[in-house]
C-alpha cells in the first residue's frame, strides 16, 4: 500500500468518524437538550468538512505530482 493510499483512507476514516460523532452529538442534544451537544455538533460538521476540503485538495495536489 502507498503512502498516497494510505493517507486517502486515513482521512476518509476521519471525516466518517466526525459525521458519526456529530450524529451521536445531535442525537444527545435532542434527548438531554443540552446546549453543549450542539456546540460539539458544530465542531464536528466543522471538522467533517474540513477533512473533504483538505482530501480533495490532497488528491489534485498528488495528481499533480504524479502528471509531471
Amino acid at each position: 500500500m502507498s503512502l498516497k493510499s494510505f493517507h486517502i483512507i486515513i482521512i476518509l476514516v476521519s471525516s466518517l468518524s466526525s459525521m458519526l460523532f456529530s450524529y451521536w452529538c445531535y442525537n444527545q442534544w435532542s434527548i438531554n437538550e443540552d446546549n453543549q451537544y450542539l456546540v460539539y455538533l458544530s465542531i464536528g460538521i466543522v471538522l467533517c468538512l474540513s477533512l473533504l476540503v483538505y482530501g480533495k485538495w490532497f488528491i489534485k495536489e498528488i495528481t499533480e505530482i504524479n502528471a509531471s
